[in-house]
């Protein structure tokens, strides 16, 4: 297991290079293999974290790539949604045209949300809610540290 989680740290250190050499305005979306192998990642850690046992770790994988699905699928509304906003506003659109956009916006978000506190509820069926709580601060951290290899690539290709 351990040589598994080097080869993938191995493997995502080097896709991280490579994902933030294109890099713009921010740490990039690692997209089709990166979004994989990064995901993949972050679903051992999770579980050596949480310390799941097979079957645990099967039911979290299948509820947890469902939930991914509803929510890429959201994010891309929402991707659609601020460019149609950003369209709006460089065409001079109403005031009702902008309110109605900007709605639409927050509805998104709203369902965001929603399905995300129905994933994490979902889960006390089979994790405690210890195990629960220590798999969302589990997510913050690897989010802020996948961020923080990211941005510092990012830098040290600028040099």
């Amino acid at each position: 297991m351990k040589r598994i989680a080097l080869l993938l740290i191995i493997a995502l250190s080097i896709t991280m290079i490579t994902v933030s050499a294109s890099a713009q305005d921010g740490p990039p979306i690692p997209e089709g293999k990166h979004r994989e192998r990064l995901e993949q990642l972050r679903r051992i850690k999770m579980i050596e974290a949480l310390d799941l046992d097979e079957e645990q770790a099967v039911r979290l994988t299948v509820r947890e790539k469902d939930f991914r699905e509803k929510e890429r699928g959201l994010l891309e509304q929402r991707k659609q949604v601020l460019q149609d906003l950003q369209s709006l506003v460089e065409k001079g659109a109403d005031d009702n045209a902008l309110r109605a956009q900007l709605g639409t916006l927050v509805e998104i978000g709203t369902h965001i949300v929603r399905e995300k506190h129905t994933y994490i509820l979902s889960l006390n069926d089979f994790l405690s809610m210890e195990q629960i709580a220590k798999m969302v601060l589990f997510e913050q951290k690897f989010t802020q540290e996948v961020r923080r290899l990211l941005e510092k690539s990012r830098h040290g290709s600028r040099r």
